[in-house]
């Protein structure tokens, strides 16, 4: 569910768990309610601007087979809550006796209240989960007590049950490659749906797992923990090239969470694509660490093909980056950001506003941050309100000062806070300023930046007018136009069509 209606994203977690599942021997069936129906949006009833992407309620039911022991709901991001609680019930109505589970960061931050709220479900799969699903299955097949399963929250007899933490997968060679082939990944190379820019057909992939640092706006302590694992350079190198062959891949979207920690781990993958003569595209959607990023390592991304990459400074005021313990140098950012744009890198950064504590004042440093970057030369920013999200060290915060409440409420206002501009109703962090003030600070942030980005470089203007409407997008706003014409486009052809299909 989307509450802007933006494009949808292959699920790679979802190919990795039906990966384990297979090698483990069990026949396995993938319903991408997305991926089956990338043009098919509907409204979603008492959520004002939200709407369902993909596949209907009974569509999915319809797809289940009917001999199913063990179902699985992926739910990823906790605005899903809602909708899928109603299709967990409706799975349970059509399939009475089997194990339903949930995954997924939403299930991993508040297991309890996701098996309290919905008696559909059985169990929460926490964390990880490749070795819990798979073992829950060969229980469930052959018989034995549940609670020896760790990483599970169990629904049982005397209560909700915890079955112990999971260890994390230490050796990432060990998990197979997604199995792509039990999901609709043609739909999404040739419809060009992407995280990141079009530069092609776009397979998504993933080089680490983890992230070792602790901001307190981020769910990836409860989900993944402190621990960062990297595969070797040329497995994932190997992984591409049998995509270029199976799939006509020629671009790959990074979606790992912390892409670049290591330095001598970038360099040796760089030199490694180099070497064997790889022509493709690659790019790192998500939001990077600029530690490891000096002019070589940028030059050398640049000679290996990496064309957009994200840095995700999150606030330009050291207060607020020392409250939600992002750990970076501004300073040392901008030269890493500099080099990176010299290397002919197409770069964007990441912004959030709202933050506890946060004044105007707070907001006007960021805002200067925000114009350096502009004169730097980056194509693209994001202004993203802040919203307290299950699992996090803020959302803790305003939960236990009675400033959230967890009810249906509140998954409403994460819909319309999170996948929109903020409104009067929204959630606002800081107490130096209403929600609706908040939208404008959003907006005012990033109409300087482009502003000041057009008066530094008129001739992008006349780029955003032809890759617009003629040529193919390069930057975050001009696939943002890209996409907006073109649906005004269908919409005057087939005027009685949601206006928000899919292009």
């Amino acid at each position: 569910m989307s509450g802007m209606g933006d494009d949808a994203v292959a699920p790679l977690g979802i190919a990795y768990l039906a990966a384990a599942l297979e090698r483990d021997g069990h026949s396995v069936t993938v319903i991408d309610a997305c991926g089956a129906a990338l043009g098919q949006y509907a409204p979603v009833p008492d959520i004002p601007g939200g709407l369902r992407h993909g596949l209907q309620d009974d569509e999915i039911i319809q797809l289940i087979p009917a001999d199913a022991d063990l179902i699985g709901f992926s739910i990823m991001f906790s605005l899903e809550w809602l909708t899928t609680r109603l299709l967990a019930h409706r799975v349970r109505a059509k399939f009475p006796e089997v194990f339903l589970v949930a995954g997924g960061e939403h299930a991993t931050a508040m297991p309890e209240y996701v098996l309290s709220d919905c008696d559909a479900f059985d169990a929460c799969v926490l964390g990880e989960g490749e070795q819990t699903l798979t073992d829950l299955a060969h229980i469930l097949a052959t018989g034995g007590p549940l609670e020896e399963v760790g990483g599970l929250c169990l629904r049982t007899a005397g209560g909700i049950v915890l079955t112990g933490q999971r260890p994390r997968i230490r050796e990432l060679g060990g998990i197979p490659n997604p199995a792509w082939h039990l999901i609709p990944i043609e739909k999404y190379l040739d419809n060009h749906v992407m995280s990141g820019i079009d530069f092609g057909r776009s397979m998504p992939i993933m080089a680490s797992r983890g992230c070792p640092y602790k901001c307190t706006f981020c769910s990836n302590p409860v989900m993944w923990g402190p621990l960062w694992r990297v595969r070797e350079p040329g497995e994932v190198v190997d992984e591409m090239v049998g995509y270029t062959k199976r799939y006509g891949a020629t671009n790959f979207d990074f979606y790992d969470l912390t892409a670049i920690v290591k330095r001598g781990w970038t360099v040796e993958f760089c030199k490694r694509i180099i070497a064997d003569g790889l022509k493709i595209t690659w790019q790192f959607p998500s939001g990077t660490r600029s530690e490891a990023l000096d002019a070589e390592v940028t030059k050398l991304l640049s000679a290996s093909g990496c064309k957009f990459i994200t840095y995700a400074p999150e606030s330009g005021c050291d207060k607020i980056l020392k409250l939600i313990k992002k750990q970076i140098n501004k300073e040392k950012m901008l030269d890493s950001i500099r080099g990176a744009v010299r290397n002919g890198l197409n770069v964007k950064c990441s912004f959030i506003l709202g933050f506890p504590t946060e004044t105007i004042w707070d907001v006007c440093e960021t805002y200067v941050y925000i114009f350096r970057l502009a004169l730097a030369g980056i194509k693209d920013v994001s202004v993203f309100p802040f919203s307290p999200y299950p699992g996090t060290e803020l959302f803790e915060h305003f939960k236990a000062n009675g400033q959230i409440t967890v009810n249906d409420d509140y998954f409403k206002a994460l819909v319309t806070g999170t996948a929109a501009l903020p409104n009067r109703n929204s959630f606002c962090g800081s107490e130096h300023y209403s929600a609706i003030t908040l939208r404008y600070l959003c907006m005012f942030g990033l109409g300087m930046f482009y502003t000041v980005s057009f008066i530094r470089a008129p001739v992008r203007l006349f780029r955003l007018f032809w890759n617009t409407r003629v040529a193919s997008p390069t930057t975050r706003l001009e696939r943002a136009l890209s996409i907006s014409i073109s649906r005004r486009k269908k919409a005057r052809l087939a005027p009685d069509a949601s206006e928000h299909a899919l292009i």
